[in-house]
């Protein structure tokens, strides 16, 4: 499975984790090594400083005092420690190694001489002009690179071993998402089940709440969809037996006139069953294509989806009205928002009684668009405006031929949409309010919801 997953992470540009966690530490370790030598040099080297002129002005002082108690002083200059490569020069002295200038100041001093760097400490002598100690910077360098060497052997030594231990602590770490993967590998995709409650580490637990969540709604929404094309099923059986039944009747009629009569039946029936198909395929489309995003006027369209009713509405004697501000625009998914208000304005005129009202009303409200279709028909009691949104859920003893999924498409695109959908009594207490509000924004669409 691992070398699947390898395979799989080199087509897709995907990394390792665990070698990415590896490399890290030994980056780590060998610079936390690096840092160490040189900060063990640096401090070597200010050590080996500071010993170097503590020797130095020692070896002036004790040169100082001998040559005052000494009756032949000469013999005390010179290379007088050659293990240490210590000199001792008069100031001004041609003859000297290294010849100093007489006017040389006090203290130390670092001055190249020849092809070498020298330490200079020089004392005043009490028979006059200056008495120089001399020592070559070479050996307090060669001291900071001893103690620098004995900070990084040791280090280079146990490299391996904290390498080794890192990448095992890595893969212990990690052995929960093997586990994690190993126990989604084996989940039946009919009925996945909700991570088991277990001990795994805090970074993993938002991880593993996520997925275990994921897992819940998917479950929820196979038997949301086992449920849905049952019901569908069922009520497509029904028109399709009607239809088989009508048509035997039509063959067996003894006239023309009787078998024309019972065909129209049968066309009825055809329209029934064409529409509830057009209203399966609005719910699905709804629920999985992808959305389209835009700003455009709102009038042009408000104004079709009226026209496109004006005859239903005569038909039925409804007075069909809008009342919306001219110059409204919005940013919208334009078929989701058309689908929603559509379905809305042909639920109002299928229950609407003839003489009624049906209105559409539009309204700019501080952060939202308010879409409201107001109908006088017999409205829905409050205990049942949650579950009317269910597919196939009608009302007992409703009027028409409805099918029970024009407001689960509307709960649909108004999901999509991002709005909140509301149902309420409609004008003077009787009907109904179909209430959309839409979320005045201009930046990115929201995410994809299904309710």
């Amino acid at each position: 499975m691992e070398r699947r997953h390898r395979r799989a992470g080199a087509d897709t540009g995907d990394f390792s984790l665990r070698r990415r966690l590896s490399w890290a530490l030994f980056t780590w370790i060998l610079g936390a090594g690096i840092l160490a030598a040189a900060a063990s040099y640096l401090l070597a080297y200010r050590d080996a400083q500071e010993m170097q002129d503590s020797a130095l002005a020692q070896t002036a002082r004790y040169v100082s005092l001998a040559a005052a108690s000494t009756p032949s002083p000469e013999r005390l200059y010179g290379d007088i420690d050659r293990d240490n490569r210590l000199l001792v020069e008069r100031l001004g002295d041609a003859h000297a190694p290294h010849p100093l200038p007489a006017s040389l100041g006090s203290g130390f001093h670092t001055l190249k001489l020849g092809e070498r760097r020298w330490r200079v400490f020089v004392r005043p002598d009490p028979e006059g002009g200056g008495l120089a100690v001399l020592q070559p910077t070479q050996l307090r360098a060669e001291a900071a690179e001893d103690g620098a060497e004995r900070t990084l052997w040791p280090f280079l030594i146990l490299l391996p071993f904290l390498v080794m231990v890192s990448r095992l602590s890595v893969s212990r770490a990690l052995a929960p998402v093997q586990e994690m993967a190993d126990y989604l590998e084996r989940q039946p995709a009919e009925a996945p089940l909700r991570w088991p409650q277990r001990q795994v580490p805090l970074e993993l637990r938002p991880f593993l709440d996520a997925i275990s969540n994921l897992l819940q709604r998917i479950g929820e929404l196979r038997q949301r969809e086992r449920r849905f094309v049952a019901d569908a099923a069922h009520q497509l059986r029904t028109p399709l037996a009607a239809l088989s039944l009508q048509l035997d009747n039509a063959r067996n009629a003894e006239d023309l006139g009787l078998s024309r009569q019972r065909l129209e039946q049968v066309d009825k029936g055809l329209d029934r069953a064409r529409h509830l198909l057009d209203q399966l395929l609005s719910l699905e489309r709804q629920e999985s294509r992808a959305s389209v995003w835009q700003t455009f006027a709102l009038m042009p369209l408000l104004h079709r989806l009226l026209a496109e009713r004006e005859p239903i509405a005569a038909e039925r004697q409804i007075d069909l009205g809008l009342e919306a501000p001219a110059d409204l625009s919005i940013y919208a998914d334009p078929i989701a928002l058309e689908t929603l208000l559509a379905n809305a304005l042909d639920n109002a005129l299928q229950y609407g009684p003839p003489g009624s009202q049906v209105t559409l009303t539009v309204r700019a409200a501080k952060d939202s668009l308010e879409f409201a279709v107001e109908d006088e028909g017999p409205g829905i009691p409050a205990a049942l405006r949650q579950r009317v949104f269910d597919p196939f859920f009608r009302l007992p003893e409703s009027p028409g031929e409805g099918s029970g999924l024009g407001l689960a498409i509307i709960r649909a695109a108004a999901a999509r949409l991002g709005g909140r959908l509301e149902l309420q009594d409609g004008p003077h207490q009787h009907g109904l309010r179909l209430l959309y509000r839409h979320p005045m924004r201009s930046g990115n669409p929201p995410e994809n919801t299904h309710a």
